[in-house]
C-alpha cells in the first residue's frame, strides 16, 4: 500500500524522497520476509512438518462398534494424532519405522453382556493383554514398553479361542510413541 501511494505521491509531485522510501520499504519488507522464512525453517525443519522427523507418535479411536472373532485385530479408524505416518488406519498396524523403545496403550470398553479380552502383539508374539468384565460399561485397558526394530508391526486383537466378544466405538483407543 505504501509502495502504490509513493507512486501516486512520486508522479503527482516528483519527489525523490518518495523513491528513498520506497526503497526503504522495499528494504524493510525483503528483511521481514527473510526472517519469516528463517523462522519457518527453524520451527518446521527442512522437511516442513512443525516436529522433527525423528519423532512417532500415534493416537487413534475406534469409531464403531464391531464384534470380534478369534485374533481379530482390531482397527482403530479414527486418527487423531499420526506423528510419522506410522499408524495405518486401515490395517490397524503400527509399523516401526526405526529401532527404538516404544511405548503403547489401549483403553477399551466391552459392548454388550460378554466379557471382552484382547491382547496386544509385536509381529506375533504376545506382549500386554487386557479384559473388560461383563455388565454395563465395564471397561479394560493394557500397555507395554519394548523394544522394536524397524519394520516390527504392533497391533490389538482379540484374545484366541474366546467366541465373539464386542468392543465398544467411541469409548476404545489404541496409540503409542517412540521414547
Amino acid at each position: 500500500m505504501l509502495f502504490i501511494t509513493c507512486i501516486i505521491f512520486a508522479s503527482v509531485y516528483g519527489g525523490q524522497d518518495c523513491s528513498r522510501k520506497i526503497g526503504k520499504a522495499k528494504a524493510a519488507l525483503s528483511e521481514a520476509i527473510n526472517t519469516l522464512q528463517n523462522t519457518k525453517k527453524e520451527f518446521l525443519g527442512e522437511t516442513g512438518s512443525p516436529i522433527p522427523s525423528s519423532k512417532v507418535a500415534f493416537h487413534a479411536k475406534l469409531a464403531h462398534s464391531i464384534t470380534l472373532g478369534s485374533t481379530q485385530t482390531v482397527i482403530f479408524d479414527h486418527v487423531i494424532t499420526n506423528i510419522g505416518k506410522a499408524y495405518n488406519q486401515h490395517t490397524g498396524h503400527f509399523t516401526a519405522p526405526s529401532n527404538g523403545i516404544y511405548f503403547f496403550a489401549c483403553t477399551f470398553l466391552q459392548d454388550g453382556v460378554v466379557r471382552l479380552h484382547l491382547q496386544m502383539v509385536q509381529n506375533s508374539s504376545e506382549i500386554s493383554k487386557g479384559h473388560a468384565q461383563s455388565g454395563g460399561a465395564a471397561s479394560g485397558s493394557m500397555s507395554a514398553v519394548i523394544y522394536l526394530n524397524k519394520g516390527d508391526v504392533v497391533k490389538v486383537r482379540h484374545y484366541p479361542d474366546q467366541g465373539s466378544q464386542t468392543i465398544h466405538g467411541e469409548w476404545s483407543y489404541f496409540m503409542g510413541y517412540l521414547l
